[in-house]
């Protein structure tokens, strides 16, 4: 089942059907905490608390194209583990000045960083093949401009910088738009 239906299901209160779909990525979960020092039980503890987040998270009113369940969900539940480890270690002693803990807040934060990763991704995917393929060699695969500018034939390396400028500030203005697409964008 696709998150689009596993939102739907949460906001108008199916939620043991939406839960029952979202167990599918325990597996997951088990297997990082039991690497990490946990067990399954702890696992099934640790999975259950980031179902209650994601819940008040949907509840909230996030729209699909903000989150990605599995990635809230999984992001949550390390970040639920790493704060158990450090109460744990705080509790055994081994740890000689208290760490701040992990808090919701902080999960939050993290989890609107995705968010916003998912925007420039939404972003970049509605630039035109080109633009696209051009801020995906730079920044995603560090090519320097002189091989992104034999790539994409342009006559100099000057003709590449400037042709990633438009295509950085297309991508800009898209963004202050409520990431409007028109022709122009696609033509780039």
């Amino acid at each position: 089942m696709n998150q689009d239906k596993i939102i739907a299901l949460i906001q108008t209160g199916r939620h043991e059907k939406a839960f029952a779909r979202l167990y599918r990525f325990y597996p997951k979960v088990e297997k990082h905490i039991c690497i990490n020092s946990g067990s399954s039980e702890e696992a099934l503890d640790i999975f259950q608390d980031a179902l209650v987040v994601l819940h008040r998270k949907i509840s909230a009113g996030i729209s699909d194209k903000e989150l990605s369940v599995e990635g809230y969900l999984i992001t949550t539940c390390k970040l639920l583990w790493s704060n158990e480890l450090r109460k744990k270690k705080v509790r055994a002693g081994d740890d000689s000045s208290l760490q701040s803990l992990v808090h919701e807040d902080e999960i939050n934060q993290l989890l609107e960083k995705e968010v916003k990763m998912r925007a420039v991704e939404n972003i970049i995917l509605r630039l035109g093949e080109k633009c696209r393929q051009i801020l995906e060699q730079f920044y995603f695969h560090a090519v320097s401009m002189e091989h992104i500018a034999e790539k994409f034939g342009f006559k100099t390396v000057e003709s590449a910088k400037v042709q990633k400028y438009k295509c950085i500030e297309t991508a800009r203005k898209m963004a202050l738009s409520g990431y409007k697409s028109d022709e122009k964008t696609r033509e780039l």
